[in-house]
């Protein structure tokens, strides 16, 4: 007898679904002194879970309807037998109703197909390397048949590579122990939640006399054996890479902004796509999009990042740029309003094309706009914030009854309370020129500061005339209806 969890059912039973879509409708199940066993071949890959907790040596061919039937949230017993020839059983209690249930046994695998054997060696790597793969494979096209678009490319310098021909994900910094560059096919084995996340993650290889004819994974448990692609074509992707070095703008996307962009893009109206949106550098950094069922245009004013460079107005799919922003992307390029976007880190680079730049929104005084709150606490250390008059130096600074040194009334900057104790320390000795020049430097950082407050005022005043002017105007109306 068999012993397995409802728990592990659901488990398994996902991740073979998932795998294996309908290819497979049984699964082996061996136990022993080294643990329980459960293996499932398909045509070009396969998948081995260990429990090394040691049963009574058992073997049973199963029907995919078992793990269907007795799955379940909670670990709660089931127990698989050979109730007579053909035939096997399953029994188990659920909301305390014993459950026993009969399948007929499906026909053992043919003698060729045999289950893969074991690499001779693995190469560990951290867990991280399961995100890395599951994003890989979240850029390819499985449904390409021109390049081998939907394979990853991992490369014996350890750089996972993949692309649909519109993004573009590049991974560095792995071990892979390979000796060439391999295409792993298409799969979606790591899109399953049912992978720990903390475990090592290992890999090897099998080989036959044409190479690599086989990749394993291993990641806690779970084994997994998937063919390589020899026929198959796959860009080169390093030469269509922009460089950054002459990038006109640079979108710097702060922690914050990101998380309420991610939240709140869905309340911009679709495009004719239901994906383009207009991005704006212009000073402020603003996502703009309209509909043709929508009277006014909408925008979102991302007010905790910054953009450096020179302005600049783009049309992209807003599917990749949030895809950047959850990726974690703080950084992303442009070199002009055309070329494809570059999103880069220490190890990861994402590149996706832009929209025509003819289909980007120009900004008018009716759009509907959402701003993100300020996030003083968490915002991107490259923005600059804003200066504010800080009332202890304004204090410090008052003179005492009797005082006659007393200078005209003037907002002590932080640039000024660092700059007195220094020209304590030097007595009389004038500033040197690098001191001039930080001072100076301290004096425009805090003017830039100060004219973007008074223009953010002003924009909000005039706002409010407008309000103003609206709600008059449809008093007037009232009263010429009354």
């Amino acid at each position: 007898m068999i012993q397995i969890t409802r728990q592990l059912a659901k488990a398994l039973r996902l991740v073979i679904r998932r795998t294996f879509s309908r290819q497979v409708n049984s699964l082996n199940v061996r136990t022993s002194d080294q643990g329980l066993f459960v293996e499932v071949l398909g045509p070009n890959h396969a998948v081995r879970y260990h429990d090394p907790f040691p049963q009574d040596s058992e073997q049973l061919v199963l029907p995919m309807q078992v793990l269907d039937d007795v799955q379940g949230a909670k670990a709660e017993p089931v127990f698989l037998n050979t109730r007579r020839d053909g035939v096997v059983g399953a029994s188990w209690q659920e909301n305390d109703v014993f459950r026993d249930l009969e399948y007929d046994a499906p026909d053992l695998a043919s003698p060729g197909a045999t289950f893969p054997d074991l690499p001779a060696k693995f190469t560990d790597n951290p867990p991280e390397l399961l995100t890395a793969i599951r994003d890989a494979y979240n850029t390819t096209d499985m449904e390409s048949k021109r390049y081998a678009l939907g394979c990853i490319q991992l490369r014996r310098t350890g750089v996972i590579a993949a692309t649909d021909g519109r993004q573009m994900l590049k991974q560095t910094g792995f071990t892979f122990g390979l000796d060439e560059d391999v295409l792993v096919q298409a799969t979606r084995f790591f899109a399953s939640k049912e992978l720990p996340g903390g475990e090592r993650f290992r890999i090897g290889e099998l080989r036959d006399d044409k190479g690599i004819s086989r990749v394993v994974f291993e990641v806690g448990p779970w084994t997994y054996w998937i063919a390589t692609e020899r026929e198959g074509r796959f860009p080169d992707i390093d030469h269509v890479i922009p460089s950054t070095d002459h990038c006109k703008a640079t979108l710097q996307l702060s922690l914050a902004d990101s998380k309420f962009m991610l939240d709140n893009l869905h309340r911009l109206p679709n495009g004719d796509t239901h994906r383009e949106v207009t991005l704006d550098l212009n000073g402020s950094v603003v996502l703009r999009a309209s509909a043709a069922g929508v009277p006014r245009p909408a925008e979102m004013i991302l007010r905790n990042s910054a953009k450096q460079g020179t302005d600049i107005r783009l049309c992209t799919d807003r599917v990749f740029l949030t895809r950047a922003a959850r990726l974690g992307f703080s950084e992303i390029h442009f070199p002009d309003s055309q070329s494809p976007a570059i999103a880069r880190d220490a190890s990861r680079t994402f590149v996706w094309m832009l929209l025509d730049p003819k289909e980007a929104i120009k900004p008018t005084e009716s759009c509907v706009r959402i701003e993100s709150p300020l996030d003083i606490g968490h915002r991107n250390s490259s923005i600059p914030i804003r200066r504010q008059e800080i009332p202890v130096n304004r204090i410090t600074s008052a003179s005492t009854p009797g005082d006659t040194s007393r200078q005209p009334d003037a907002v002590t900057t932080p640039a000024a309370a660092e700059a007195a104790p220094r020209r304590k320390r030097t007595g009389s000795k004038p500033a040197s020129s690098l001191d001039q020049a930080v001072a100076l430097r301290e004096q425009l950082r805090t003017a830039l500061g100060n004219s973007k407050e008074l223009i953010r005022c002003l924009k909000a005043e005039k706002r409010g005339q407008k309000s103003l002017k609206l709600a008059l105007a449809s008093l007037k109306q009232l009263q010429t209806v009354a």
